[in-house]
């Protein structure tokens, strides 16, 4: 039977949330009763709002996100955010988000779950629980919650002098809400599901295998397993996510689509899309920008195959911000953004760039550090050279699409079909 039929349910209120808030929770169940019972605490689960809609946490499938709209909890279980009293820099939320996504598919170690409460065994693994993942994340960014990150429990976290609560972390969720949550494919499950496929397959090879970058680091060193891993990607459904997400919310890529719907609800969902890129380059941004120097340096097919589908995954995420932006603009409640573009050579150019593109920043930083000059050419260092971008759709969505270019690299860029434009023209 559907518990949201018989008993009164609540979810996060996320109207007063904000990334780097930590929650708390429990449940009815026996693993939670005894947690609490052994703590002497109302609560047992601990978790980071990482961003709008989403949090991570360590459970009996390892370390996931998840959609905090899916998260239904009993009426009569408690659940608290809590949020650093000095509150969080720009920075620290950075470190903390950057640990806790880089922990996405470590295994979960109940028994030094079990040892926290108990006590007894104090050498710790790379696996994680949910209150050590959260520990760890926030020390990560030099900011100590509890004296031991490695062991520590939910009650620990919330008797931390440094955190404060926020008032009214939860909204009561009706009957239909929770039946229709009930009846939407859940993405970030299938998500769970083929990333666990992949780490469970390559810990075959290497059982102290955590994470994608424990991965990578056995691929690098271990070239012959590269056919099977890339068989793990293509079975495991990991690479066609996308697709699914698609089909799933075809507004979110389609202003026509998204202008059918309710004006409300469509203006609350394109201010949280634009409000998550205050944070700086997305995570699609900078895992292309660490494939692409991957594939510069190893001839690993399983690089090759992960750069193309962030290069997609950025595209698509583009998409959605464009999407929301012009939405928002046709409806008035946002001024038209003006066309910009990072002038090449310039600290700003070669920060994104790095995060984008890292071989090309360190070519080019290298070629005007022989020529002695910023006026050289981006790419062979001649001179004259002059600044140009790239329109749309030619460039990729989200990346650098300007160069300085000499007469000769403009020649042979637009020969390969980069239909390069002097940024003199902008505003012409």
């Amino acid at each position: 039977m559907d518990r949201s039929a018989t008993t009164s349910l609540k979810r996060l209120n996320e109207s007063v949330l904000m990334p780097g808030d930590i929650i708390l929770t429990t449940t009815t169940g026996l693993l939670s009763k005894g947690i609490r019972l052994a703590t002497q605490s109302d609560i047992s689960h601990a978790m980071v709002y990482v961003e709008d809609r989403s949090v991570i946490d360590a459970t009996g499938d390892g370390v996931h996100a998840r959609n905090t709209q899916r998260l239904l909890f009993e009426d009569e279980c408690s659940v608290d955010a809590l949020r650093l009293r000095t509150g969080i820099s720009r920075s620290e939320l950075d470190e903390v988000a950057l640990f806790m996504r880089g922990q996405v598919g470590v295994e979960y170690s109940s028994k030094e779950a079990v040892m926290t409460v108990l006590g007894g065994l104090r050498t710790w693994t790379k696996k994680q629980f949910c209150s050590r993942l959260v520990a760890q994340a926030f020390a990560s960014a030099g900011i100590t919650l509890v004296p031991n990150p490695n062991y520590c429990s939910p009650a620990d976290i919330k008797d931390s002098a440094l955190l404060m609560a926020v008032d009214s972390p939860t909204l009561s969720v009706s009957a239909s809400e929770a039946a229709f949550w009930e009846g939407i494919l859940d993405t970030p499950k299938l998500t769970r599901d083929a990333i666990n496929t992949i780490l469970d397959g390559a810990r075959r090879r290497d059982p102290l295998i955590q994470t994608f970058d424990d991965l990578h680091a056995h691929l690098i060193i271990h070239p012959e397993d590269d056919r099977e891993f890339c068989h793990l990607l293509q079975t495991s459904g990991y690479l066609t996510l996308w697709q699914v997400e698609r089909e799933k919310n075809p507004w979110q890529y389609d202003i026509g689509l998204l202008d059918a719907g309710s004006d409300e609800s469509a203006e609350e969902y394109c201010w949280s899309v634009l409000k998550s890129e205050e944070s700086g380059p997305n995570r699609y941004f900078i895992n292309r920008g660490g494939y692409r120097l991957f594939t510069q340096q190893f001839d690993r097919e399983f690089f090759r195959i992960m750069l193309d589908l962030y290069e997609r995954l950025a595209a698509l995420h583009r998409l959605r911000v464009d999407v929301a932006r012009g939405w928002l603009e046709a409806k008035d409640h946002l001024r038209p953004q003006k066309v910009s573009h990072l002038i090449p050579h310039t600290e700003e150019w070669f920060v994104t760039l790095g995060k984008w593109d890292p071989p090309q920043a360190m070519m080019t930083r290298q070629t005007i550090e022989r020529a002695g000059s910023l006026e050289v050419c981006s790419v062979c260092g001649d001179e004259p050279a002059f600044d140009y971008y790239m329109a749309a759709p030619y460039c990729y969505a989200g990346g650098v699409d300007t160069l300085r270019l000499c007469g000769d690299c403009v020649r042979i860029r637009r020969g390969m079909g980069e239909p390069f434009i002097p940024l003199s023209n902008v505003g012409d």
